[in-house]
Order: structure tokens, then sequence, then C-alpha cells
């Protein structure tokens, strides 16, 4: 597998609030705020210098700006790389998810009432990883969002998606995929998630 970076999107007004995203086509704040302009310098000064063998991003507006204030106006777009669909959860708040279903986010995501399947997301998840694992010529830059990188880094990691909520990245964080010996990255058994 080639290296693997994904950058979390910056944030939008909908972060603040502590909206649920998913699928709404929100931008980002305008102008992003001083935290997220340190964390862009820093993401700069780590991309500064590598030969990418692939750009891709999220259809999504916010991943989007977030590829174009990194230098990478025209990222190949993969309908994969959307976000988790949370169906009639989409811009109401976290808070209202975690009363309507106690403590399922953190541990039970598949069993919410989400607008996919959660084996279908895991699928999606899973299916540009392998097709990371495919590309030849330098490490693979994704831009994307907070719950897709938690389940990415729990396939590359070899842990159950349904912890994906503890292993995400903040917004405008890179996190880095390096392929480890011995453990290979998987896509889990659909039935079991």
């Amino acid at each position: 597998m080639a290296e693997f970076w994904f950058i979390r999107h910056f944030r939008t007004p909908w972060n603040a609030a502590g909206r649920l995203q998913g699928r709404c086509d929100v931008a980002l704040d305008e102008p992003i705020g001083d935290a997220d302009r340190q964390t862009l310098a820093a993401g700069r000064a780590a991309l500064a210098g590598v030969a990418f063998g692939a750009v891709w991003s999220s259809p999504a507006l916010r991943a989007r700006q977030t590829a174009a204030l990194f230098g990478f106006d025209a990222p190949t777009i993969l309908p994969e790389m959307a976000e988790l669909d949370f169906g009639g959860f989409e811009g109401q708040l976290w808070s209202d998810l975690e009363a309507a279903h106690p403590g399922r986010w953190r541990a039970a995501p598949q069993d919410l009432p989400l607008g996919e399947p959660f084996s279908a997301f895991v699928e999606r998840v899973a299916a540009v990883l392998a097709r990371a694992a495919t590309i030849r010529g330098g490490p693979v830059l994704a831009f994307g969002h907070g719950a897709w990188s938690g389940c990415l880094r729990c396939l590359h990691e070899g842990h159950d998606p349904a912890t994906m909520a503890a292993r995400g990245i903040g917004n405008g964080e890179i996190l880095r995929l390096v392929p480890q010996p011995g453990l290979a990255s998987r896509a889990p058994d659909p039935r079991t998630t």
C-alpha cells in the first residue's frame, strides 16, 4: 500500500454550532479562524516537497475548499469519500442524537437510524483504501470528513469500525497512514458491522 495522507476539512459554522453535517453541503468559515490558519501553515509545511501519486477529495464543498487552501485546486472527486449520511439527524445538534440514542454513536453506530446502512459506509471507506493500495509513484493525499477519518483509521489499524468515534481527527489535521508489515488493511465482513 502507498502511504495514505488524509486531511479533514477545516471548520464550518455547523462545526462551531455542534451540528451534524453529513451530506449537507456546508461551506467553511469565511474567513477561516486563527486556529485553522495555524493548522494550515503547519500542514502546508508537512506537505512541502512531497510528490503525491494521487490527490482525492470528497464531493462536499468544505472538503474541496480545504484542498484549495492546501494548494490543490483540482483534486479527483471520489463519490465514495462523501461523509456518512446521518439521515434525519443532519442539521440537528450532536446533543440531539445523543439524547435520542444515548451512547450509540460511540459504542454502536451501526444501530443508529442513519441515512445509509453503516455497513455500506464502511464498504465505501474500504474501497477507497483498497484503491489507494494500487497507486504507484508517491503517497495518496485525500481531503474529507470526521466520521470518514475515524473509519479509515479503524480499517487501517485493524479495529472494529464501530469504534470510529474515538479515532477521528480534528478539523484541518493530517492523518498519515503508513503501511504496516504484518497488518493488512482489510474490509470487514459487512454482516458483522
